[in-house]
């Protein structure tokens, strides 16, 4: 089961020009979130660790997006 809220996912979605979502979709959506924000994590992890810190900064998840973006994970 996915752990982040499903209500500002839902928010977001209807935000985004959605006008109806099932809750399914909205379940699904949470659980793709949290894939990519592992998968983006891990990535700056490695940045980090790459530089000699095991500290996580907003450039290392900047870094990490723009490769994965590149290699087409979004």
């Amino acid at each position: 089961m996915a752990e982040l809220p499903l209500a500002p996912i839902e928010r977001i979605m209807r935000n985004s020009g959605a006008d109806r979502v099932s809750i399914n979709a909205i379940r699904l959506t949470a659980l793709e979130a949290e894939k990519y924000i592992e998968t983006l994590t891990i990535s700056a992890k490695k940045i980090a660790n790459s530089c000699g810190r095991k500290t996580i900064t907003p450039d290392d998840i900047r870094i990490a997006s723009k490769k994965l973006y590149a290699m087409g994970f979004l």
